[in-house]
């Protein structure tokens, strides 16, 4: 992982500018969602309504890769780089898609043909649209897909290790905010008036909730999230649970890979590698369950680190994205799926029906992914959906979300990861067990020719039989 040398103390400032860029955004967000519920009450034109879907689309991505570069300078783990990284990689690819349109149908795209049509000028907008193209190009879309939607744990792996460089993630926040900058610029004047003749008890756009307007929920998820930061205890785990998080997925494709190598040679020499398929189904398995769990413990720690219930909300809309993206990987969500599932192919083994843990595992399986919900992962994943634009309710699901609930959920899907784990421990131990039984029925009667040969001095056949003995003990100590 490379990043110039930038002092310790150029790091905090960009880190405070980053917070105090989320404080104003969220204010700036609050009073712009509140402003576009009042659009009903007025005669609102096309374009007043595309101005605040600007507006608010902006904010919102800048809120959120604010929160990603400030949690990514803020650690030397290299995995949880990594994951935010990821996480800038997908918000910036979904700000293009939502702005620009994958066919010219993005919010800027149809201002500037609004503005066309009524013989406007468009050029100030026409280069924002050029400087949003420049950021959606320097997205990579392999690594938004695998973000969004997880994939196997080896193509995982590899698009994981391109992500070296912080340095190029900070200059693509620069250039994020720069363009954030323009779009203010343009919308500054006409968002002034609007907020005046809406809301003219609040001329300035610093909206906070009153006393009064917090909910329960609002409440609520402040009380928790203060128990759980005064708990530094929980510091302690989730660095502890992420120091040697990398150093294990690189041990996970070492262990995998020796499977494939070893597979292409018995194939190669037409010998049995059914054993061997099994373990590395096993091996990805591990490998699969270890990504989950450590983007689940880099989302807590985000949750941690959240200075507003927003940005916890924020981590917890990735958590449930994590949760259908790995789970339909590891046990599909339909019948189809579950058919190419790595956990069908696991029940292959003839040692996981006397397993009993697996049948508990199964069950927590069926019970999590029967609950799937497509239309609100995509709403987690998506700044627009087709032609749908997802910015205000994911801005209102952020508002309401019972982050207790959330909490128990994510603490369901850490548990689950540990038995998964603490299963196929138990599973490796009986197939090894069985294993060291075969051996021992095919090494036993080389034993007892040994033993007689030893007592009729027939020393010859004393030594071919330890070499043979001893080329399965060389192999025991490899294995």
């Amino acid at each position: 992982m490379t990043r110039n040398s930038a002092s310790r103390e150029t790091i905090d400032v960009l880190i405070n500018n980053a917070k105090s860029t989320m404080s104003y955004s969220e204010q700036l967000l609050q009073n712009a969602e509140l402003i576009k519920s009042k659009f009903s009450e007025h005669h609102i034109t096309h374009y007043l309504q595309l101005l605040f879907e600007l507006l608010s689309g902006s904010l919102s991505a800048i809120y959120e890769v604010c929160s990603d570069i400030k949690n990514m300078l803020s650690t030397e783990n290299v995995y949880t780089k990594r994951f935010h990284m990821q996480m800038i990689n997908l918000s910036q690819y979904e700000l293009s898609v939502y702005l620009v349109g994958r066919d010219k149908g993005g919010v800027i795209s149809e201002l500037i043909t609004y503005l066309n049509k009524s013989h406007q000028d468009s050029k100030e907008l026409e280069d924002i649209l050029q400087q949003v193209k420049l950021l959606g190009e320097q997205c990579d879309i392999r690594l938004r897909n695998v973000t969004a939607h997880y994939d196997n744990p080896n193509t995982m792996y590899t698009m994981l290790t391109t992500l070296n460089d912080e340095d190029v993630y900070a200059k693509r926040v620069g250039n994020q905010l720069l363009i954030h900058d323009k779009i203010l610029k343009y919308i500054s004047s006409v968002l002034q008036i609007i907020t005046e003749k809406l809301s003219p008890d609040k001329k300035n756009c610093t909206y906070k909730k009153s006393v009064e307007e917090l909910t329960l929920v609002d409440i609520l998820n402040d009380r928790v999230a203060e128990a759980f930061h005064n708990k530094g205890e929980l510091d302690i785990i989730i660095t502890e649970q992420m120091a040697n998080a990398w150093v294990n997925i690189e041990s996970h494709k070492k262990i995998f890979s020796i499977c494939e190598n070893a597979i292409g040679y018995l194939k190669d020499k037409q010998f049995d590698y059914s054993r061997l398929t099994e373990i590395r189904t096993l091996e990805e398995l591990r490998w699969e369950v270890s990504f989950m769990h450590y983007d689940l413990v880099c989302s807590m720690d985000t949750y941690l680190k959240a200075s507003s219930n927003a940005e916890r909300s924020i981590s917890f809309m990735r958590t449930y994205r994590i949760e259908t993206s790995a789970l339909s990987h590891l046990y599909g969500y339909n019948e189809k799926y579950k058919v190419k599932s790595i956990w069908n192919k696991i029940k292959s083994v003839p040692e996981f029906k006397y397993i009993p843990l697996s049948t508990e595992i199964e069950d927590e399986l069926k019970a999590l992914t029967a609950g799937f919900n497509s239309t609100k992962r995509n709403l987690y994943t998506h700044y627009r959906d087709g032609a749908k634009l997802n910015i205000s309710e994911r801005w209102r699901c952020a508002n309401e979300m019972n982050h207790p609930k959330e909490l128990m959920q994510m603490l369901r899907l850490v548990t689950l990861c540990k038995k998964i784990n603490q299963f196929l421990v138990l599973l490796i131990s009986s197939m090894s067990s069985i294993e060291k039984q075969k051996k021992d029925e095919m090494l036993n009667p080389i034993r007892k020719i040994k033993e007689l040969a030893y007592k009729n001095n027939q020393q010859d056949i004393v030594d071919i039989s330890d070499k043979f003995l001893s080329k399965f003990s060389l192999f025991d100590k490899k294995s």
